[in-house]
């Protein structure tokens, strides 16, 4: 590395400008840091936008003998790299390269969306490349100037999502510290991940991953019972992702009492005619199992059947083994049977409890106080990704 020799007084001053001038509170506040060239980078918040994790660093050839660049972990977290005892960060070595994971999704945005922070008043270049699921990986530039930052637009998906980032030295100089020497990788444009209850957490970044989630639910509390308007746009980006295709809202709006999008998206599909004589669509009234069933099937069949409409749906009949009855068989709407038959044949929509019950709708006042028979946010987004997976 070339830019260790600085003079007092420039060593003064970086002293200053290297410090946060908003610092990481409890609540993760934004954070506005001054890089070695002078530029002020706003993280957006702070630590929970920047590396958490090293997946793998492989070394270059020179690499340093000084310990105190050798720990790839001094990567993580914000910026915070120690002028007076010269430590925090890692040095690559000539084409070395860190593979680094976040526990947000980075995603093109305004400006830059991807921020290296390099010690030093020089940058060497280094290749950024970003990926989903560390296996396909997606170039999206060089860091090498003034600004130690790259932007997405252009280079992946309007909807891509990245976990992962990895940094690859280019330039191999040789010296005390080869290659680029690295104190933080921020993430400018980011997408806080859906959670919910821990066991749902998993499934629920396939989710959003697979672009199931709805923006009315993004920040939302997915343990909450979801409405039929929330699953009517869970049932649209199921659509979508079926299909591949975008779904278009109807012209003219049959109901009156929403003007919702995608529920006009869910109507013009063909996913759902609304509630008593078709006039209303009770947009926030929970929504219950059996509804949801239906609902999705209607989803599979538009996916299947390229002639398939709602108002010929009898027309189209699905061929599935049908399980045992649930105990609860009874009390499944007779217009429901067959879309929570061929959900529970498919594994989608499983039963309650020890699986014997499927919990259609609520029946009682106590069934309704406690939501029995209500569906969450987490487990319609839990069923909407068995759907893409299981009928794709």
């Amino acid at each position: 590395m070339t830019k260790r020799i600085l003079s007092v007084l420039l060593a003064l001053v970086m002293c200053f400008t290297l410090l946060p001038m908003t610092v990481a509170a409890e609540d993760m506040e934004d954070v506005i840091y001054t890089d070695n060239r002078g530029n002020q980078i706003i993280i957006p918040g702070g630590a929970k936008s920047c590396a958490t994790k090293v997946v793998d660093f492989s070394a270059g050839d020179p690499w340093t003998n000084d310990e105190r660049a050798m720990n790839p972990d001094d990567i993580l977290g914000v910026p915070d790299y120690d002028r007076n005892a010269d430590t925090n960060y890692l040095c690559l070595g000539a084409y070395g390269s860190v593979t680094l994971e976040f526990d947000i999704f980075i995603t093109d945005g305004d400006g830059m969306d991807i921020y290296v922070f390099e010690i030093g008043p020089a940058v060497e270049a280094t290749k950024v490349e970003v990926s989903s699921d560390l296996k396909n990986w997606i170039y999206v530039g060089d860091v090498d100037g003034s600004l130690s930052g790259v932007d997405l637009n252009g280079k992946v998906p309007t909807d891509g999502k990245y976990k992962y980032v990895r940094i690859t030295d280019i330039e191999g100089q040789s010296s005390s510290w080869p290659g680029a020497d690295i104190d933080a990788v921020a993430g400018l444009n980011a997408k806080v991940p859906a959670s919910g209850s821990t066991w749902a957490n998993e499934e629920l970044e396939k989710a959003d991953l697979l672009g199931l989630i709805p923006e009315c639910l993004d920040g939302a509390d997915l343990t909450q019972p979801i409405t039929r308007a929330e699953f009517a746009a869970v049932s649209v980006k199921v659509y979508e992702a079926l299909t591949g295709e975008t779904a278009i809202a109807a012209s003219e709006n049959p109901f009156t009492d929403t003007t919702d999008a995608e529920v006009l998206k869910a109507y013009n599909t063909g996913i759902t005619a609304g509630t008593g004589d078709g006039t209303t669509f009770s947009p926030d009234a929970i929504l219950n199992r059996e509804q949801a069933a239906t609902m999705l099937t209607r989803v599979y069949k538009k996916t299947a059947f390229d002639s398939w409409t709602l108002s010929t749906d009898g027309n189209f009949a699905l061929t599935y083994d049908k399980p045992a009855a649930f105990a609860d068989d009874a009390n499944i709407s007779d217009w429901a049977k067959d879309s929570v038959y061929f959900m529970a044949a498919n594994g989608i929509i499983k039963g309650v409890g020890d699986g014997t019950k499927f919990a259609p709708k609520n029946t009682t006042t106590a069934e309704e106080s406690i939501g029995y028979a209500n569906a969450t946010r987490e487990q319609a987004l839990l069923i909407a990704v068995r759907m893409v997976e299981n009928l794709q």
